[in-house]
């Protein structure tokens, strides 16, 4: 059976997106409230999430989320109402936290149809128990009364000739009345309101009453109908009429004065909608599916790469010049391309503190379980990245952050043998470098030693050399194998032997790279690299052994061919070069030698020289020669070619040029790091 009626699954996107935004926001919210206090601020945002919530899930058919959320928006009512009620902080924040979640969970099981809707009965008698509590009684009884109510209740002596009085009726379908009512109030926003029947839509009866007896309103207006017309226009309503003085039974009732402003406040009112819209428009804002970006990226993509084979195509080499304005029309294709690129990518970019602050709920409930009262420290996180990287940067942040506290931070006895005064942090960071960028994930623990893991390397068959023979790079790399735990017993959190290798993997499906540092007694550092786009990148082509590479331009400040006094060449055999600029010799770094390649031009003079300055510092690569500059969709490397270990051999990736040939994209950082 379909979890919604089909005209509702056309909205299914938008309901999960701001459902799911709005959830994030409460965990936050809740994370901060809890650790310095709740704040009428604080529950009123919390109030007015739950509320929306429920609105929306009700609209969705999902009766048992909007209760759930209903019973928690109750529960901030009362605490809102009366400031000064006693309650089980501690529990408080479980059944809020138990709700969120739940929320959460069925949130992300809408769109699968082999999964049932759930029933939070249990959680929402909690909620209601809890509530219970609090008030030091059972369930109060509605005070507002089943009577109904008639519209002459509303009218007083101090009402003038601007004062209106309207009856609503909502269409029978209408899942939550007074949800409706509350919309329509703030479609009347430019009008004074005086009152309503029933008094308080917050109530819990106020759905059952106007559902039973209509919705009135009393307002001062100086349109009356152009105020009913835009009544009659609200969502769901069946049915409006102005209501006058002594009248049993309330109907529509125009005086003659009001038919005759008809026609005028109408114009009025097709007017005002106007302004507004044009209002609106100016700073008008659209969600839209990742799928459509992902799609407009990939054609983006395509675009580029059949530009190239059109401009570079070998057939048309030999009649380019005989074309009138080619070059000036290529030009322009490439300007536009340009353009429609920096725009793709703008729009993918996302500040990643969308993924840093996910790790608060992660911190805060350790603490809960671990007792270690580790504080987590944000810092870069307003730097961007595709919101693809974003979303996928998610599960090793919290696999990384997961170990920093349950294998790194000490329990806060041994932080005190060990004569530690410093709070345990856990830092998430962010940087640019070139066009990747640096995540890290640092912590104050207790380090790793690098004796224990050579060891347990050791047990597990992982040493090829001789112990003396490792680095302590290599030694930390070994965490990073699958199946490797130092745990000598198994938590909730580690000890199993898996994440570590997940993290690498899913990294790598990036593009990206994973880095291990640590200083035993003084903590950890995962230093994540990743492309700060998955897009376009601009590189140069350079010839090495009669093949082509290409390196993005983002690391390059200068290209040039050396002469023979700009050379340098130590007693022992390190060669140098003098940039053309001027300034401090550069270290070369042989592209030939690095990548073991036979058939190199040998002599400096003789090749290309690649000034490329990176986070490793600052060489020359020395190449054959350079082809030309290009735009190239790089491509991360396929399982085949990636178990070859061509990522860490100082190779990027790979890409498709104009005439179908693949080409090898660098990484300077690590050619610049393996020739240090």
């Amino acid at each position: 059976m379909p979890k919604f009626d089909s005209s509702m699954s056309a909205m299914l996107d938008v309901f999960v997106f701001e459902t799911s935004d709005l959830l994030e926001k409460l965990d936050d919210r809740l994370i901060a409230a809890e650790q310095e206090g709740l704040s009428a601020d604080d529950i009123g945002e919390i109030f007015r999430i739950m509320h929306t919530v429920k609105g929306s899930a009700s609209m969705m058919g999902l009766q048992s989320m909007s209760k759930l959320a209903h019973s928690l928006e109750d529960l901030f009512s009362l605490i809102r109402d009366n400031p000064s009620i006693s309650y089980d902080k501690e529990r408080l924040f479980e059944l809020l936290y138990d709700g969120s979640d739940s929320l959460k969970g069925e949130i992300e099981s809408l769109t699968d149809e082999s999964v049932p809707l759930s029933d939070f009965s249990d959680k929402i008698s909690a909620v209601e128990a809890f509530a219970d509590i609090m008030k030091g009684k059972p369930a109060a009884q509605n005070e507002s009364g089943s009577d109904g109510y008639n519209a002459n209740d509303i009218f007083s002596k101090d009402d003038d000739d601007k004062t209106a009085v309207f009856k609503v009726d909502f269409v029978e379908s209408c899942l939550m009345p007074e949800l409706r009512a509350m919309t329509l109030l703030g479609q009347l926003k430019n009008e004074t309101l005086m009152a309503t029947l029933p008094k308080n839509l917050d109530d819990d009866a106020a759905g059952e009453q106007i559902a039973a007896y209509g919705f009135i309103i009393k307002l001062k207006t100086d349109n009356p109908l152009a105020t009913l017309e835009k009544i009659k226009n609200a969502i769901d309503v069946m049915d409006a009429q102005e209501v006058l003085p002594q009248v049993d039974n309330p109907q529509l009732v125009h005086s003659n004065e009001k038919e005759q402003s008809k026609e005028t406040s109408q114009q009025q009112v097709k007017q005002s909608e106007s302004k507004k819209s044009g209002e609106s428009g100016a700073n008008a804002i659209i969600s839209v599916k990742l799928e459509k970006l992902d799609r407009l990226m990939r054609l983006s993509q395509e675009i580029v790469i059949a530009e190239s084979e059109a401009l570079h195509s070998p057939d048309l080499v030999p009649y380019r010049n005989n074309i009138p304005n080619f070059d000036k029309s290529a030009r322009e294709l490439k300007k536009l391309t340009d353009e429609l690129q920096d725009m793709v990518m703008s729009v993918r970019m996302v500040p990643i503190s969308g993924a840093f602050s996910k790790m608060n709920r992660v911190v805060r409930d350790m603490n809960k379980t671990l007792k270690k009262n580790v504080r987590l420290v944000f810092e870069g996180e307003e730097t961007e990245v595709d919101k693809s990287v974003s979303d996928m940067l998610g599960d090793p942040l919290m696999h990384l952050v997961r170990n920093a506290i349950d294998h790194g931070i000490e329990a806060p006895q041994e932080r005190e043998a060990a004569n530690k005064t410093e709070p345990p942090l856990v830092t998430l960071s962010a940087y640019y470098d070139a066009s990747d960028v640096i995540v890290k994930v640092a912590d104050n623990g207790a380090g790793m030693n690098s004796a224990e893991i050579l060891e347990k390397a050791r047990q597990r068959g992982l040493l090829t050399k001789p112990d003396s023979e490792y680095t302590e790079k290599e030694i930390f790399d070994f965490i990073l194998a699958p199946g490797f735990t130092t745990n000598k017993t198994v938590t909730e959190y580690s000890g199993r032997g898996v994440g570590m290798d997940v993290v690498k993997k899913n990294l790598e499906k990036l593009g990206g790279s994973l880095a291990v540092d640590s200083v035993f007694g003084e903590g950890s550092v995962f230093t994540i690299r990743v492309p700060m786009s998955l897009s376009i990148s601009d590189c140069m082509g350079l010839m090495l052994c009669g093949q082509e590479y290409a390196l993005p331009v983002t690391y390059l400040t200068e290209v040039f061919r050396a002469k023979k006094e700009q050379i340098v060449i130590s007693p022992d055999g390190h060669e140098a070069v003098m940039p053309s600029g001027g300034g401090k010799l550069l270290r070369v770094i042989r592209l030939s030698e690095i990548f073991s390649l036979s058939g190199a031009v040998e002599e400096l003079d003789e090749g290309i020289m690649l000034i490329c300055q990176t986070a490793k510092g600052e060489a020359a690569l020395f190449a054959d020669d350079v082809t030309e500059a290009m735009q190239i969709v790089i491509k991360p490397f396929s399982p085949i070619l990636a178990s070859l270990g061509l990522k860490g051999a100082g190779f990027a990736g790979t890409s498709i040029l104009g005439d179908g040939s693949i080409v090898l994209v660098l990484d300077a950082n690590e050619i610049l790091k393996d020739g240090e």
